[in-house]
């Protein structure tokens, strides 16, 4: 048909056009895809915390933090009970909470473990003995009114002892009494320990003598003390005191002067009749003896006979480690605020 040819190419225009209309530079780009969601939240707790109470009362910890590592910013954390607070002797769950912008969460746990102070089933402690015990040192010079050595107190074996207990069981009061009297033989000492132990209150006996008995070096002198010895035992036992008995120090006798290891033969023999009485009374027995490891150049003193400062700590450590071995109780006591007649503590009997 005349004109169809013209109509045709007027549509073929007119379609194009419309198409560069479409994709012009003026076209809006579409949208972006929408972002992926964000990691479900988690979070890490800190390690567990281990305190020990001084006192076995409430203490305060204070614990580092926990870390959210993913979710929907912001992410808060907290963590119930505070870091900072008190808490209970034994072992408390502390509980933290991740919450991020999304309100989804992650919990996480740790513990914080407040260890009670150690306890000791008796407190109340005498020492007795000869000069050994009073705590003569002849590395201090002679004593112008008695002509002995001069004692100091504060190196002598049973000060040392109460400041390592005083130390050790925080939560108690533990002391130490000094009954050592310079110059006595464990034969004058029977006597004198009934008026001592008499009326006194003490629980333990700290029994080391029978250096003088052995002075002058003479075997014969050897059974007496020992008699001596086990009567003091047997007198503590029936009064209901617990009874460490305590062999000699090692002597040297080729030190001088005065020369007081003359008896250097006859120390572990008598240690050894000690020994046994402590097993025939069933009492516990601190061996002194071996805890020198035979150093008697810088454990005793110039007179051959008499520890050092050095020497006496030796002895306190060694009364030390028998005591706790034998006289320690395992953790009994848990805090709780109601227990009010025992001052915030129930008591677990055994």
């Amino acid at each position: 048909m005349p004109g169809t040819g013209r109509f045709s190419t007027l549509l073929i225009l007119l379609a194009a056009t419309a198409t560069l209309r479409c994709t012009g530079p003026n076209t809006p780009t579409p949208p972006p895809p929408p972002p992926p969601d964000p990691a479900a939240v988690e979070i890490t707790c800190p390690q567990p915390v281990t305190v020990a109470s001084l006192r076995g009362e409430p203490t305060v910890v204070v614990y580092g933090q926990a870390t959210a590592i993913s979710g929907a910013p912001p992410v808060t954390v907290s963590c119930t009970p505070q870091s900072g607070g008190a808490f209970p002797v034994g072992t408390s769950t502390v509980t933290c909470l991740a919450t991020d912008a999304r309100q989804r969460t992650a919990p996480c746990t740790f513990t914080i473990t407040v260890t009670s102070p150690p306890r000791i089933s008796l407190t109340r402690v005498v020492a007795f003995g000869d000069s050994m015990t009073s705590g003569e040192i002849p590395g201090l010079g002679l004593n112008p009114f008695t002509g002995g050595f001069l004692v100091d107190p504060g190196s002598a074996y049973p000060r040392r002892l109460e400041v390592a207990l005083v130390g050790r069981y925080t939560a108690q009061t533990p002391f130490v009494r000094n009954q050592g009297l310079s110059g006595e033989q464990a034969i004058q000492g029977r006597s004198r320990l009934s008026g001592v132990l008499a009326g006194a209150g003490y629980e333990v006996l700290l029994l080391m003598e029978g250096a003088n008995d052995l002075l002058f070096g003479e075997a014969k002198a050897v059974d007496p003390a020992v008699s001596a010895m086990q009567f003091m035992v047997r007198d503590a036992k029936s009064r209901g005191l617990r009874v460490f008995l305590a062999t000699l120090p090692p002597q040297n006798p080729l030190a001088c002067c005065p020369r007081r290891g003359n008896a250097a033969a006859f120390v572990e023999p008598y240690n050894n009749r000690l020994r046994s009485l402590a097993a025939a009374e069933g009492v516990t027995l601190v061996d002194v003896y071996p805890a020198f490891n035979g150093d008697t150049t810088t454990l005793i003193d110039f007179d051959g006979l008499h520890p050092t400062a050095a020497g006496y700590q030796r002895i306190a450590d060694t009364f030390f480690k028998s005591i706790t071995q034998t006289l320690e109780l395992p953790p009994t006591l848990t805090w709780d605020p109601r227990a009010m007649v025992t001052g915030g503590f129930l008591i677990r009997r055994r």
